[in-house]
């Protein structure tokens, strides 16, 4: 036996000891050796497997780890589980044999620590991911299959959402990028296999992906296509919406997260390519916009009734703040701002845009809405990037008679007009 392999034995023979005998109370001696064996693993392949291949200190190591009454002391608790963790993870490093017997000793508790929603976020869920993104980039789906990977890191974005954490995770981040920059077909194919929960909170860490300029590299143009085509088989769902208790359905919030992703998505010069040869998509978008206007106007009022009387959005307002949590919030803005970033240099658009008569719909967004911040600021822009470059809309545009400002109560109720304030006499 050489000098290196007597030096691991004894690291683990003393903490085995410290098991038959009362380690609660000899703790500095275990973390001393389970931090020297931690170390040890760096000198190579050789120290890992003496680590991994023991039946009697994995077992232990799985009381450490798993076991929250193991130590009465919680501080104490953290501090040998941190070490164990990290002991785990020098164990997997660029090692395929360790991975797999590590992981059929501890692959389940690996992914209770990170999936579980109650258990609050720490440093040892970034270590537990280590484990994970080694195995996945070293033995891929031989050992841990991707929609398992998927969702492990997707129920630890829940987590960070749901405690507002501020915490780094630099490893939650490097496993969506292996999804989400380098294996397209992969990520659709495990997307798939999220549920409505999952799915939403996975299209949430895409948005924040493309709100944060893709640090990690471009999004994969086959994720791109998907999302897509996810949209515009879910879209037309949002038009059945005719209840609170549909409001609540997953699906239709599925259609908005997607279309909030692709608004974004369209308007970066990354991804725009991506988009704007993608002409049924503007259709969709296009139709989806016509319909809501549509049925905004009906007699009886709807989640997709505009809000422009000042009563209305008062603090005093008999109105629920909760319109805000609806899905119609900002709807009619990303339809809109989908519109004015696939009709920029893109004349087949401004073709289908003539054909289908949206520069109705187009002007009707031109007014004040509070479910619809921004829906303004959007359709003006929507009406620039129609009317560039092609006569016959500006002429359509043109031969439009100007009957004085659009009526607007809020304006009115405020006494603005014409960007002037009236002072009305007191009574």
């Amino acid at each position: 036996m050489s000098d290196l392999e007597e030096e691991v034995s004894r690291g683990i023979n003393k903490i085995l000891c410290l098991q038959q005998q009362d380690c609660k109370s000899n703790h500095d001696v275990l973390v001393e050796n389970l931090r020297s064996l931690r170390n040890l693993c760096a000198r190579g392949s050789q120290v890992q497997c003496l680590i991994a291949t023991n039946q009697y200190l994995q077992e232990f190591l799985h009381k450490l780890l798993f076991n929250s009454a193991y130590f009465d002391d919680q501080d104490l608790q953290k501090q040998i589980q941190t070490i164990s963790w990290q002991l785990m993870a020098n164990v997997c490093v660029n090692n395929d044999q360790t991975q797999t017997v590590v992981w059929q000793h501890h692959g389940a508790g690996i992914l209770y620590v990170c999936c579980d929603l109650q258990k609050p976020l720490d440093r040892n869920i970034d270590i537990c991911l280590m484990i994970v993104y080694n195995i996945m980039k070293l033995r891929g789906e031989s050992v841990l299959p991707y929609p398992v990977v998927l969702k492990t890191v997707v129920s630890v974005w829940r987590k960070i959402l749901e405690q507002k954490s501020h915490s780094q995770f630099e490893f939650l981040h490097f496993i969506f990028e292996e999804f989400l920059v380098k294996d397209g077909r992969g990520c659709v194919r495990s997307y798939a296999q999220l549920d409505s929960a999952e799915r939403l909170a996975f299209l949430d860490y895409v948005h924040n992906y493309i709100s944060n300029d893709c640090p990690n590299g471009q999004l994969h143009a086959f994720f791109l296509q998907h999302i897509s085509k996810e949209f515009k088989m879910k879209s037309d769902c949002i038009l059945r919406l005719s209840s609170q208790q549909d409001v609540e359905r997953m699906q239709p919030r599925e259609a908005y997260a997607l279309l909030r992703c692709i608004a974004l998505a369209s308007g970066s010069e990354l991804y725009a390519q991506t988009y704007s040869t993608d002409h049924s998509l503007f259709l969709n978008v296009s139709s989806l916009l016509r319909c809501l206007i549509t049925v905004g106007k009906e007699m009886e009022k709807n989640i997709f009734t505009p809000m422009n009387k000042l009563e209305e959005v008062a603090p005093s307002s008999q109105i629920s703040n909760d319109f805000q949590n609806e899905i119609s919030y900002g709807l009619k803005t990303l339809l809109v701002r989908c519109v004015a970033n696939l009709l920029y240099n893109n004349p087949t658009n401004r073709g289908y845009c003539l054909d289908t008569q949206l520069m109705p719909a187009l002007l009707e967004c031109t007014t004040m809405d509070a479910r619809n911040p921004l829906m303004k600021e959007w359709s003006i822009l929507a009406i620039r990037n129609a009317c560039a470059g092609c006569p016959e809309i500006q002429q359509l545009i043109a031969n439009l008679t100007s009957q004085g400002p659009a009526q607007n109560d809020i304006l009115t109720e405020l006494n603005l007009e014409m960007g002037s304030l009236r002072i009305s006499p007191g009574k």
